[in-house]
C-alpha cells in the first residue's frame, strides 16, 4: 500500500471527478471520467459488463486513476491493479450520490446484475502541484 500524506487525504476528500486510465487492446489508452470513493485504502468506481472499460480491465487490470483539484491546482494519481467484484453497487451508489449530489434522493437502488464495483487499492501513488 502506498503512502498517504494529509495533504493527498484532504484532496481525495472532495468530491472531485477522477480520470481513469485503462490499457485497450491495441495499446491505446482509454481515459474515462468517473465518480469514485476513497475509503482511506481504496478507490472504489462502478460500470457495466457492456462497457469497454470492463472489458479492457478483465482483459488487462492494470489502471491508473487521476483526481485533479482546479481549486488548488494539485493533484494526485494512483497506479495499480483493478479487482472487479460482482455486487455492492447498490450501496456504493448511495454513497456516490451523497458525495457527489448532497441532498438528492437515489431512489431505491437494487443491485443491477449488470454492474461491477472496480476498486484500486494502489501500489503507488503521487501528488504534486
Amino acid at each position: 500500500m502506498a503512502d498517504i500524506t494529509p495533504e493527498i487525504e484532504a484532496t481525495l476528500a472532495k468530491p472531485l471527478h477522477a480520470v481513469v486510465g485503462i490499457n485497450r487492446q491495441d495499446a491505446s489508452p482509454q481515459l474515462t471520467v468517473v465518480w469514485f470513493e476513497w475509503d482511506g485504502t481504496s478507490f472504489q468506481f462502478s460500470t457495466t459488463r457492456s462497457r469497454a472499460k470492463y472489458k479492457n480491465l478483465a482483459r488487462d487490470p492494470a489502471i491508473s486513476l487521476l483526481v485533479n483539484d482546479p481549486e488548488t491546482r494539485s493533484y494526485v494519481v494512483a497506479y495499480g491493479t483493478a479487482e472487479i467484484r460482482d455486487g455492492g453497487h447498490a450501496a456504493l451508489s448511495r454513497r456516490l450520490f451523497a458525495r457527489y449530489l448532497p441532498g438528492t434522493d437515489p431512489g431505491d437502488r437494487p443491485d443491477d446484475p449488470d454492474r461491477v464495483v472496480v476498486a484500486l487499492t494502489p501500489d503507488r501513488i503521487l501528488s504534486g502541484s
